[in-house]
């Protein structure tokens, strides 16, 4: 196989990229955060709470997630997608365990990996509208992890007082600026039964389920933050 000129130059940028991330990327997260007024909600069913679960959170929340919640023994599915060698190395370096793979491209492995680490870490965390959208959908390779490891299931939702977004992203990633109020909502969990594998009507009360907490965690992570801004 031969490369073009142009390829070659979009092979090194992307390389570049990565590099610049993996040094410069932890230490601009660690900073941001600090800077970070973060308030919570639903601690007991956060990364704290000994019991084991599949927490699921919007891949535009990716940026606060890794960031507040570092050294969690928490196992992190990232996609194939060349955008996710970048976040697995900054994933990595905020002591989260990593599965490559998706609810879509490469889902098999991931979610194999991520079965063979379910032993060692404390949660499970899947982006369930990645790798690449359409933004905010639920594929149903996520239920299948929480089907098959028997762990509850826990919506995670984030807000920021003010943040910026990666405007030219699918997701339209979101960056809390610094000295933002951040809040971060952890839904009550709910079991996924394995039969949801063999049922569409079990699986599609199952995502209905899952749309619902994601609803009620951003809400209430939008709620925290308007009540210290008011």
């Amino acid at each position: 196989m031969t490369f073009s000129s142009k390829d070659f130059r979009l092979h090194l940028r992307r390389k570049l990229q990565i590099f610049l991330v993996r040094i410069f990327g932890p230490p601009v997260f660690r900073a941001l955060s600090w800077s970070w007024k973060v308030k919570r909600c639903g601690l007991e069913n956060g990364p704290e709470n000994p019991e084991k679960v599949v927490y699921a959170l919007w891949h535009e929340s990716i940026p606060a997630g890794v960031s507040l919640h570092r050294n969690k023994q928490l196992c992190v599915m990232i996609s194939h997608h060349p955008d996710g060698e970048m976040i697995e190395k900054v994933a990595k370096r905020f002591g989260f365990l990593t599965a490559r793979g998706s609810t879509t491209r490469g889902g098999a492995g991931g979610i194999r990996k991520m079965l063979q680490d379910a032993s060692v870490s404390k949660g499970l965390v899947i982006t369930p509208d990645g790798p690449q959208g359409p933004p905010h959908t639920i594929a149903p390779g996520l239920l299948f992890v929480a089907a098959v490891t028997g762990r509850p299931m826990v919506a995670v939702g984030f807000a920021a007082s003010t943040a910026w977004r990666a405007k030219k992203s699918w997701d339209k990633m979101i960056f809390p600026k610094p000295g933002a109020i951040v809040g971060i909502a952890y839904s009550n969990p709910f079991l996924v039964p394995r039969k949801v594998l063999e049922d569409e009507n079990l699986k599609d009360e199952a995502v209905n389920k899952l749309a619902i907490a994601f609803e009620e965690a951003h809400h209430t992570a939008q709620a925290l933050v308007q009540k210290e801004i008011s």
